[in-house]
């Protein structure tokens, strides 16, 4: 009995042994093939509760998306403080958007308002020009349409550019109570963000939420994906009813102040590497905008062709957001735009004053 009890304990640490190997071999193989795990340090961005929004960044923090550092300003968006008119010669510019915008996972210069501020200031001459970031993660166009009439009197811009995502046009809902308060620090978050720096649990965990989405897909998957391929869904009508109202209000209230309104559409991954190469969202917001004479640009060609170069480059590892290579080509379309749009600068005839900053 007690051979067989050693011989047992034998058996059992070499099985353990040779598991435990073969997750760091594992591990160490999906680093190199796939890259380094998500790497979370504390405190991440806070929410507060807002009476119409539902939750926004909360002002004058300073934390983290992900490993890069965010600071938010007291009127909660990311970056700098920023007076209330733009200095003499300044063109401002309001980004406005979700994560994609905010930037998760990214530092504010390799966001698309961050890019894009750094590409006009060195292609746009005797111009300078401020990009304020005030993406919010997890926020819809109805809720941007609130955030505009909020941001539009305490910045003044001369332009407003909004990037729509696929899961933007979806119905307002139902606000939780006051006084509710979005948890990004929890204990419970953050055992889950420590287990998140192995890649092997992570790809476990990618693995089962795919193998369980194509069999039962989440509401909010199969609405996306229904916006994409165009099928019939109410549900995803009456999203796109309450966008298009939200968006004609956004262009409506730009419009009264003189300011220039343009969407940029943003493609989702699976369009962009051909996996699910639908583009029924794409040719809906371009009826919209057309509907509503709001000027639209669309990614989709420009990062498409970006990825026959770029490949997976585009796209931040374990998580499926933009990329600081795509903000780039997001930023570098935009910023064509602009400076074509804008009127040639001629220098003064001799003896002439040169004309006022605008």
């Amino acid at each position: 009995m007690k051979q067989e009890r050693s011989s047992l304990a034998a058996n059992l640490s070499l099985f353990f042994a040779a598991l435990l190997f073969a997750c760091l071999v594992s591990e160490i193989a999906l680093r190199i093939l796939v890259a380094p795990p998500i790497r979370w340090k504390y405190p991440q961005e806070t929410y507060v509760y807002d009476h119409e929004v539902n939750y926004l960044l909360e002002p004058n923090q300073t934390a983290y998306t992900q490993d890069k550092e965010v600071r938010i300003n007291s009127n909660g968006c990311r970056g700098d403080e920023y007076p209330a008119e733009p200095a003499p010669g300044v063109e401002r510019i309001l980004a406005m958007g979700d994560s994609q915008t905010f930037g998760n996972g990214l530092d504010l210069a390799e966001t698309w308002p961050g890019s894009l501020e750094a590409t006009l200031n060195e292609r746009g001459g005797d111009v300078r020009f401020e990009v304020i970031n005030a993406g919010v993660p997890a926020t819809d166009t109805w809720q941007h349409r609130i955030l505009l009439e909020r941001l539009l009197p305490l910045y003044h811009p001369s332009r407003v550019i909004l990037a729509f995502y696929v899961n933007d046009p979806v119905v307002a809902y139902t606000l939780p109570p006051a006084g509710s308060r979005a948890v990004t620090n929890s204990v419970s978050k953050r055992l889950v963000y420590l287990l998140k720096r192995s890649a092997l649990l992570s790809y476990l965990h990618y693995a089962a939420k795919t193998l369980r989405s194509s069999f039962r897909p989440s509401p909010g998957a199969l609405l996306e994906r229904h916006r994409l391929t165009g099928e019939k869904d109410a549900r995803v009508e009456k999203g796109w009813r309450e966008a298009e109202e939200a968006l004609a209000a956004m262009k409506a209230d730009c419009d009264a102040a003189g300011i220039d309104f343009l969407v940029a559409l943003l493609p989702r991954r699976d369009q962009v590497d051909g996996t699910l190469p639908a583009t029924a969202y794409n040719e809906k917001v371009a009826s919209i905008c057309e509907r509503q004479h709001i000027p639209l640009v669309d990614m989709l060609p420009a990062l498409t062709e970006a990825y026959r170069t770029e490949g997976k480059k585009l796209f931040i590892p374990w998580d499926g957001h933009n990329s600081a290579a795509a903000n780039r080509v997001i930023a570098d379309r935009l910023a064509a735009g602009i400076l074509s749009s804008r009127p040639p600068t001629t220098p003064p005839s001799e003896g002439e004053s040169p004309p006022a900053p605008r």
